[in-house]
């Protein structure tokens, strides 16, 4: 009889338990920012997209957000509307003055990292990239640029598939690695003047060893006022260049005759702390843009990396506002993207700058 009570007890108080959760649920899941920015408290979704007409708005600044919206176990969630998105800027909420979902064409520029310390075969290379732009849709536009020391663009802008699998048929392995370089032209130049959605695929272990003009930090600032998702798909090429280093290294003979390796201090792109900073650009780079790091390490992987960056690309919600108020040039403002339902996981880009004023002396 005991034990019956306390069974019951049990239950009640389980169920007590599962209620005070329910009720303390965010009916909401937010992108998440790294900027301790405070929201206002939950009001509910808007009931419909209507203008506000006491909003002073500054249409010279529209400010494009690209969203994922995913379930917890990854898969993408196509059919959220318009009413169930709100933005937030540094906590103030803003007006949703464009929407577009995953009908809108993506004009996507596809980086392919030529050097000879890739871990992959040229042909792999080849064959997973043809596979992606076959899994691109049909309006969708691509430009294909290879990189080393140089880089080179294959194939501008097009949506003919013939064109872009022969530019990346014409790819070749060469030396160096000149990936801030290249990124920074393919934002300035090769994407500046394409409308609507835009993104950069790059393939590359992300050690940079000969860029002359762009660094980290100025293709993470250009990225941060550009409306470019970027998608990494980053190798590590450590182990390959350390073998490497002790097969090339120096044999010398003492007063014995017996060998020795003459010890030469790392080189750049040889070091640990290189592929500390290219893991650290990489991830800097895919979140302040709203997109995602794909590691992979073999030609399986390779491409189911880029089938999952092809399937993220389709699903894809666009959001603009216009800035409730001035801007100040040379400011930063942080972005936060809340979606009217539970348990799901938000990706947006987080923050932006206002450029600043360029002098015209």
């Amino acid at each position: 009889m005991e034990r019956a009570i306390s069974l019951i007890i049990l239950c009640i108080f389980a169920a007590s338990l599962a209620a005070a959760q329910s009720r303390h649920k965010k009916p909401y899941s937010e992108s998440v920012s790294r900027y301790d920015v405070a929201v206002p408290k939950d009001d509910g979704p808007r009931s419909e997209a209507t203008p506000n007409d006491d909003v002073v708005r500054i249409e010279t600044d529209l400010i494009m957000i690209p969203v994922k919206v995913a379930t917890k176990n990854g898969r993408a969630v196509p059919d959220i509307r318009r009413e169930e998105f709100r933005v937030f800027e540094n906590g103030e909420e803003q007006e949703i003055a464009f929407f577009n979902s995953d009908e809108a064409p993506f004009s996507v520029a596809l980086l392919l990292d030529m050097s000879y310390s890739t871990v992959f075969k040229l042909q792999e290379i080849q064959a997973a990239a043809k596979q992606f732009i076959s899994e691109l849709r049909p309006n969708d536009r691509v430009m294909i640029v290879a990189f080393a020391e140089k880089f080179r663009v294959l194939c501008e802008l097009t949506s003919e598939r013939k064109a872009l699998r022969y530019a990346i048929e014409a790819t070749k392995i060469e030396s160096g690695t000149s990936l801030y370089d290249t990124m920074a032209d393919v934002i300035d130049r090769g994407l500046a003047n394409a409308s609507g959605r835009k993104a950069i695929v790059v393939l590359t272990d992300g050690v940079d060893t000969t860029s002359k003009k762009a660094t980290f930090k100025s293709v993470i600032g250009e990225l941060t006022e550009s409306n470019v998702v970027v998608y990494p798909i980053r190798y590590s090429t450590y182990d390959d260049v350390q073998k490497s280093r002790r097969n090339d290294a120096q044999i010398l003979y003492d007063d014995d005759d017996r060998p020795y390796v003459v010890e030469t201090a790392p080189g750049r792109g040889e070091r640990v702390e290189d592929y500390n900073v290219a893991d650290e650009f990489m991830r800097e780079a895919a979140e302040r843009t709203g997109g995602a790091v794909q590691r992979v390490s073999s030609r399986t992987n390779l491409a189911q990396a880029f089938s999952r960056i092809a399937d993220e690309l389709r699903k894809t919600y666009s959001l603009g506002y216009y800035p409730t108020s001035n801007r100040s040039p040379g400011s930063r403002y942080y972005i936060r993207v809340r979606v009217y339902r539970p348990d799901l996981v938000v990706r947006a880009r987080e923050t932006y700058l206002k450029p600043a004023l360029r002098s015209t002396n």
